[in-house]
């Protein structure tokens, strides 16, 4: 499944009420950490997260609890929920919840330590929802590469359809990251799904790589495989 890199110019209107809702969960970020500044603010404002959260799903709270959301029986539910700081997970293809959309706090702790820049080819392991991968995208920008791998077919097919609605277009696969996508050898990764180590070597010495999702692990590579 693969899909031209970088972002076009067709993009989802946006709605009148969502720039307030952005400005309350970036706001709402610094509860939990330092503030979202730079790059990071400005990547979350262009890519809006409800582009990829599901009508029905369920926002999960720090002790474990869940509370379901249905965008057409209590929109406003869905909405402020979507904009809260909370994770959202989604039922895709099976009957349990395990697609998970990330707490927009630990998605900027993950875009820090990752450091995407202009230019850069990414690696992203696990495209989830594919709202980071978004941010990605719109954080190398047009002169950069993001290459997402997603293990689960019917996630990955679910993360295509979201992007291609939002008008991204990275280069998405369906794999575990054992193979080495033609794009390599990277200048990023991001690991967000366990796979064998193999993801280290195909980045370049010198590659910023991050490994986790609620609690991240930072690596600099060495050289070709350390």
């Amino acid at each position: 499944m693969n899909r031209q890199d970088g972002e076009t110019q067709r993009r989802p209107a946006m709605l009148p009420h969502i720039a307030w809702r952005l400005e309350a969960m970036i706001a709402a970020i610094a509860e939990r950490r330092a503030p979202a500044t730079g790059a990071i603010a400005q990547a979350l404002r262009k890519v809006p997260r409800h582009w990829f959260v599901p009508s029905v799903g369920l926002a999960l709270d720090d002790d474990g609890g869940a509370v379901p959301i249905d965008r057409d029986t209590d929109p406003p539910a869905w909405w402020d929920a979507v904009y809260s700081g909370r994770p959202i997970a989604a039922r895709v293809g099976g009957s349990s919840y395990t697609c998970v959309n990330p707490a927009p706090s630990a998605v900027v702790d993950l875009l820090e330590l990752l450091d995407p820049r202009p230019g850069q080819q990414v690696l992203e392991v696990g495209t989830g929802s594919g709202w980071i991968t978004a941010l990605l995208c719109r954080l190398v920008g047009a002169s950069g590469n993001v290459t997402s791998v997603e293990p689960d077919p019917e996630v990955a097919e679910t993360a295509a359809r979201n992007l291609a609605a939002a008008g991204i277009r990275p280069h998405l696969l369906v794999g575990d990251g054992r193979d080495r996508p033609a794009k390599g050898p990277y200048d990023r990764v991001l690991v967000l799904s366990a796979v064998p180590g193999e993801w280290v070597e195909q980045a370049r010495p010198g590659a910023v790589v991050v490994e986790g999702d609620d609690t991240a692990t930072r690596f600099v590579v060495a050289e070709p495989g350390t």
